[in-house]
Parts: structure tokens; C-alpha cells; sequence
């Protein structure tokens, strides 16, 4: 058994997207298939499909403060900025773990680190020789809206993956037998291996909502430059008009009447060829904006993930079977 923790995460989305889906190849921005994950549970939610529950999770962190408020917690501490955890358990390639005793494990591993009322999902994959399941949790508790400390999750996996072992009778990691007994004496002990999913996890999320804060930043830049533009040139209209009736201003308007009309419609016309010009060129500037910023137009906004988690409460409520309501076999989740 090696259970193995991302980094924290910022986005549900970009979580689900990984490991819902199979792997991107080289030049693809996103992959939809889902051929490498063989079946997917979930945990303290209201639904058991995946699409719908990670927007109920991210509907949960983003109103921590309403749980909290609506639980008498103290809204204290630091906002929480990464309410994605994530890890995996694999098996030894010799072993052949039912989906039963995998579900048991992965329900085990959380309650080893206290996340046994935590919304979570729970997935296997087969793009692996050996077995393996993921496991993505919602750090903010459903009820309470306190976020779970994960400061000691790796030490407690590796105590709880050590047990596992000796219950089934065979331990496959001899290594972390002997880590464990140093630290019980006090040692620090610290692997450095970095697992190749924990890595590829960081790489599709870990920037998730700074890229969508760099692609905004530089939208707002470039239309910074046309608003100046616009700026600029209702200055330089306004200008042009003052300067025109101070040269008529003297004259005889009479006299000059025909000279001072034709070049009232010569400015009017220059004028309202460059407003045009202006509007044609934020039309495409809008355009523009909305191409580069659609990759990120999906995010777990307040609004779509309320809608959604409103809208999985009341499937789930009705025994929906298509989105894994309590009408399933296996009733409800328990709390």
C-alpha cells in the first residue's frame, strides 16, 4: 500500500478534470474521454455523479463563511485559498483488491485522518499496472464550515498504510516499517520521492485560478489601452471645435457663413468616421476578450455552482438513479 498526497489545490473544476477524464495528449488544452476510469463513488453528497458533485463541493467552499456563520463557528483565521485535497492509495502489483475492499480502504484512509464527514470522491483508475484509487476531498466540513488541518495527513497515511498491511498478513514496504519506528523515536524522517500523479496533479491545477488571473489581467491591459485611445479622442474633438469657432469668432459670419458650414460638416464627418473606427475596434476587442478568456469561462462561480448544488439536492431528494440519489441500492451516504 502507498498512498501518495498532492499539493493543494484551488479548483474542484480542474481536479475533476484530471482525474475524471483520461490523460491530455501533447497539444490538447482538455480531454473529455473517460476510457482509464473504471468506476467512481462519492462520499457525504447528495449525488453520485461526478460531475454534479464537484460543483456541490465547490458550492461548499465557497460559502464556508455562511457555514460557519449558520454553525455559531468563529469566522477566524486565514481564508481558505485551497480547499482541493487530494491524494491516492495504490496497491502492490501482485494484489487484486475488490471495488468492496478498495472502497473500504479509501473510506478507512480518510477516517485515519478525520475526514470521515468530509464530502469527498472516490475513483479508480486502470491506466496503472497496479490498483489504485483517487480520492478528492472537500477540506471545508459540510456542517461546520471549518477547514480540516492536513499539517500531519502523510505521517498518518504512512501509520494507517502500515497497519493495513499487517492486517492482510503481508507487508510489501519493509522501508517505511523502518521510517516509522524512527520517527516513533522521535526522528524526522522524510521521503524525497515525488509520485509521478502528484506531480501531474500539481501541473493541471495547482495554477489553475492564476492562469485565469493572468489571462484576466492582460484582457483588462489591453482594453485599458483602448479606453485611452477613446479618452484621447473625445479630448481632441472637443479641441477641434473650440478652435474652429474661435477662428470664425471675429469674422463676419455673414460674410464667411458658407466657408464656416462647410468645414463644420468636413469636422463633423472626420469625427464621425473615427467614433466609428473606435467602435469597430472594441467590437473586436470584445470578441478577442471572450476567445482568450472561454478556457476559463467554466469556473465554479457562486452562481452556477448554487444553481448546481440546488439542483442536486432536489434530484437527490427525489431518488433521482441517474444522478445516484438515495434511491440506489446502497441508500444514502452516511454523515
Amino acid at each position: 500500500m502507498v498512498p501518495a498526497i498532492t499539493a493543494g489545490g484551488r479548483s474542484f473544476r480542474g481536479a475533476a478534470l484530471y482525474y475524471l477524464h483520461d490523460k491530455r495528449q501533447p497539444g490538447e488544452a482538455e480531454r473529455f474521454t473517460s476510457g482509464r476510469v473504471a468506476w467512481v463513488e462519492t462520499v457525504n453528497l447528495p449525488t453520485g455523479d461526478p460531475e454534479l458533485a464537484w460543483r456541490i463541493m465547490a458550492h461548499t467552499a465557497l460559502a464556508q463563511a455562511e457555514l460557519k456563520a449558520a454553525a455559531g463557528t468563529k469566522a477566524t483565521g486565514r481564508k481558505l485559498s485551497k480547499p482541493v485535497f487530494a491524494y491516492s492509495i495504490a496497491w502492490h502489483p501482485g494484489e487484486r483488491p475488490t471495488k468492496a475492499e478498495m472502497m473500504e480502504a479509501a473510506r478507512a484512509s480518510l477516517a485515519a485522518q478525520g475526514l470521515e464527514e468530509h464530502q469527498a470522491i472516490i475513483l479508480c483508475h486502470t491506466d496503472e499496472p497496479q490498483a489504485h484509487v483517487h480520492i478528492i476531498v472537500n477540506r471545508v466540513h459540510p456542517a461546520t464550515g471549518k477547514a480540516a488541518t492536513l499539517s500531519n495527513s502523510k505521517l498518518k497515511l504512512s501509520q494507517w498504510a502500515e497497519a493495513y498491511e499487517r492486517k492482510r498478513g503481508k507487508v510489501y514496504c519493509p522501508q517505511r516499517v523502518r521510517n516509522n519506528a524512527r520517527r516513533s523515536h522521535g526522528e524526522f524522517v522524510r521521503h524525497p520521492r515525488t509520485p509521478r500523479p502528484v506531480f501531474e496533479f500539481s501541473q493541471a491545477t495547482g495554477n489553475d485560478h492564476l492562469g485565469a488571473v493572468f489571462a484576466a489581467t492582460a484582457q483588462r491591459q489591453q482594453d485599458a489601452h483602448l479606453h485611452e485611445i477613446g479618452r484621447t479622442m473625445q479630448r481632441s474633438h472637443a479641441r477641434q471645435w473650440r478652435e474652429l469657432r474661435q477662428l470664425y469668432r471675429d469674422r463676419d459670419i455673414g460674410k464667411f457663413r458658407e466657408d464656416f458650414l462647410k468645414h463644420c460638416d468636413a469636422l463633423r464627418d472626420t469625427q464621425t468616421r473615427q467614433r466609428q473606427e473606435l467602435r469597430t475596434a472594441w467590437e473586436t476587442r470584445k470578441a478577442e476578450r471572450r476567445a482568450a478568456l472561454a478556457p476559463f469561462a467554466d469556473r465554479e462561480s457562486p452562481r452556477r455552482t448554487g444553481r448546481a448544488y440546488a439542483q442536486g439536492l432536489t434530484r437527490s431528494r427525489h431518488g433521482d438513479d441517474r444522478f445516484g440519489g438515495p434511491g440506489r441500492d446502497d441508500g444514502p451516504e452516511p454523515g
